[in-house]
């Protein structure tokens, strides 16, 4: 038995000890193991690019991480800029990749022009192959007639001989904005082909080859036509299912074109048709009808553990002239989930964020294992800058509280200089949040690709260990 003597000695060091260990990290934190602090960035160096900025992002097995979008090169001819698509990889530790690459900035690969007479080429979504080959779609357009592209390149970014005509499908007059892989290693896009000003949205299946698979829709093609009234509709993100079904989400004009638009969600079948037992016949156009927006959105998509789907968008305030964010949650028949987000407005979850932004954009939608979602955004919110801006809510749709300042994360990436925009999200396998995103951080018109990584305890609940580790 200890004295009383130890006993308080004891209690003392034990206080001393405390007192010495920093404060709990909690979520939402910067990762101080990645980068310095927490941050990474790769700089153009105004040779191979003047500005890298990414539009989609996976976590690779083995810990990098990947990222694609577009690169501007420099141009002496004001107003001309030339975009071509990107690829980026980090390491796990947030240091720049350098043996991936064919430009003169380490870790940055150029995908060739893919039609030479266009100035602006980008990838807009990107999957990763088990084989760590990589499938992306974008749109290639300007100086030529537009086009959309599905690309296969190889793990090292260069183009696959045995996809499409040397690793290119080229689609006329159509925006790709969104792609996926189903089971069978068939390639879903999404996206909206044009005809004489009309916008039809489109999902398109092609073969692991590149070819159209004839078993899809009308020889690889589906259009979706919403009500039959003829309006434009768009499509701006795609879920496959485990089934190979595939939900696409984006908006239509069900007001007539140039009158609006409301939220758009349809489901295929493995075929390609509508599915019946999904929303009203395989489709749903809506809005909440708590409001009397008509301009609303969907930008983003995200499964979520109960079968059901989430999705992050914007709505229009009329008295204001704003677009803030809106997320809801629909259940897996299409159905609005009244047990999500606000009371006042059952299904659908207004975060009271970003005050002084006349315009917020989900840029990324992801879902935690434990069923919280994270968003991205980027806004306008003259003349307050720009920011890396985060969200995360529990999985009713509600501010999550555990999560950085009250369920927003918000950092200035650029704090010498114009602005920093978040575009992506990804979840590593112990929970980490990957937020990566474009920042200009002098006037000299270099704008780096700025990357975050924040802790998180939503990890899969197999792990042992609170720090989301096993042994």
């Amino acid at each position: 038995m200890l004295s009383s003597k130890h006993s308080a000695l004891l209690a003392l060091s034990l206080l001393a000890s405390l007192s010495a260990v920093p404060g709990v990290a909690a979520d939402g934190d910067l990762d101080p193991s990645f980068g310095t602090g927490g941050i990474a960035y790769l700089t153009p160096d105004l040779v191979s690019a003047q500005e890298l900025q990414p539009y989609a992002s996976a976590v690779l097995p083995d810990g990098k991480i990947l990222f694609a979008g577009s690169l501007d090169k420099p141009t002496g001819v004001p107003f001309e800029q030339e975009y071509r698509g990107m690829l980026a990889r980090f390491n796990a530790d947030g240091s720049v990749d350098e043996s991936f690459g064919n430009t003169t900035i380490p870790g940055v690969v150029e995908v060739p022009a893919l039609i030479p007479a266009n100035r602006m080429e980008g990838i807009e979504s990107m999957a990763v192959l088990d084989d760590g080959s990589i499938v992306a779609v974008g749109v290639s357009q300007v100086n030529s007639p537009l086009m959309g592209f599905v690309i296969k390149l190889d793990a090292d970014g260069h183009l696959a001989a045995d996809f499409g005509n040397s690793g290119v499908v080229l689609i006329g007059a159509t925006f790709l904005h969104t792609v996926g892989v189903d089971s069978q290693g068939r390639i879903i896009a999404a996206g909206e082909h044009v005809d004489s000003g009309v916008y039809t949205a489109t999902v398109l299946r092609y073969n692991p080859d590149g070819t159209p698979d004839t078993g899809f829709g009308d020889n690889g093609f589906t259009a979706i036509e919403w009500d039959g009234a003829g309006n434009s509709g768009y499509l701006a993100d795609l879920l496959v299912n485990p089934d190979d079904s595939v939900i696409v989400g984006g908006f239509y004009s069900v007001y007539g074109d140039g009158f609006g638009s409301d939220f758009a969600i349809a489901k295929l079948d493995s075929t390609g048709a509508l599915d019946p037992a999904f929303g009203d016949g395989g489709w749903r156009v809506f809005h909440d009808p708590g409001d009397d927006s008509f301009i609303n959105a969907i930008l983003r998509l995200s499964a979520t553990p109960d079968g059901g789907i989430a999705f992050a968008g914007y709505y229009y305030v009329l008295d204001t002239s704003t677009s803030p964010l809106i997320l809801g949650h629909l259940a897996a028949d299409g159905s609005t989930d009244a047990s999500f987000g606000d009371a006042a407005t059952p299904g659908y979850f207004r975060p009271a964020v970003l005050p002084t932004a006349q315009n917020v954009n989900a840029t990324d939608l992801v879902t935690q294992p434990d069923g919280k979602l994270l968003v991205s955004a980027y806004y306008y919110a003259f003349p307050n800058k720009e920011n890396f801006f985060a969200l995360r809510t529990t999985a009713n749709g509600q501010p999550d509280a555990t999560f950085a300042n009250g369920g927003t994360f918000e950092l200035d990436l650029a704090p010498d200089g114009v602005y920093s925009e978040a575009e992506t999200i990804a979840l590593q396998p112990d929970g980490k949040i990957i937020i990566a995103g474009r920042a200009e951080r002098s006037e000299e018109f270099l704008v780096d690709l700025g990357v975050v990584r924040l802790l998180s305890s939503g990890a899969p609940d197999d792990t042992i260990f609170t720090n989301g580790f096993d042994p």
